[in-house]
């Protein structure tokens, strides 16, 4: 298996400009929890649920990559800072766990709440929260992660310390990636669960996927973007 043929080595592909092939990530925390049969709450919050619940994933449908992290949970337990909570604390755990045991299997995504939406939800100004985002994106990417995917429900501009953290994620050999980004390497695609298409770059689904879902689904839409 070649570099290249690996989730990781597209990575590095997008990381020296070539664009060409696929990095399929389905959003699907909630798939792994049912997987392993576990209560939502009780598996976001406990490193070894969420690390054995994304091996599991993986093994069954085979993806580019894993969130091991979800923006909305850890926008909801925030405080002082995005990590400072339950489910901060586990998916950091659980990313340095997976990044041992999953090898050039599947890459690492860290979801983190955009710089509008943490402002508004701790009630602090964008610089501040720009410097939140900043903290935990360093965290994740010395626990392992190979891609940060910022949610936001405003555009992120890829400047000001945004531009940082990209800077740091590249010494990582990691990527930033935004929804909409006019640089192709730094752009995330979203793609919905019931109308996949193939695509290059970054690639996730369009939501979060619920519970609910089947795991042929999220097998059909990895398949897709992946064609």
């Amino acid at each position: 298996m070649t570099a290249a043929s690996t989730p990781r080595g597209r990575i590095k592909d997008l990381l020296a400009g070539r664009v060409e092939g696929t990095v399929a990530v389905p959003l699907a925390l909630a798939s792994a929890a049912r997987i392993q049969e576990r209560d939502w709450e009780d598996f976001t919050e406990d490193a070894t649920q969420l690390a054995n619940g994304l091996r599991d994933l993986v093994d069954a449908v085979s993806p580019d990559g894993v969130p091991v992290s979800s923006a909305a949970l850890l926008l909801e337990q925030a405080s002082s800072t995005l990590l400072d909570s339950a489910h901060g604390r586990a998916s950091i755990d659980a990313t340095a766990r997976l990044k041992a045991s999953l090898g050039e299997r599947a890459c690492l995504l860290a979801a983190l709440p955009g710089p509008a939406s943490v402002a508004s939800a701790l009630g602090i100004d964008s610089d501040a929260a720009t410097g939140l985002i900043l903290e935990a994106g360093k965290a994740y990417l010395s626990a392992g992660v190979d891609l940060i995917f910022l949610v936001d429900d405003s555009p992120v501009a890829p400047s000001g310390p945004l531009a940082t953290l990209q800077n740091i994620a590249r010494f990582h050999q990691a990527l930033v990636v935004l929804e909409g980004s006019p640089d192709p390497v730094s752009s995330a695609t979203r793609v919905a669960l019931g109308a996949p298409t193939g695509m290059s770059g970054v690639v996730v689904t369009d939501v979060e996927i619920e519970r609910h879902h089947d795991i042929t689904d999220i097998e059909n839409w990895v398949d897709a973007v992946q064609a």
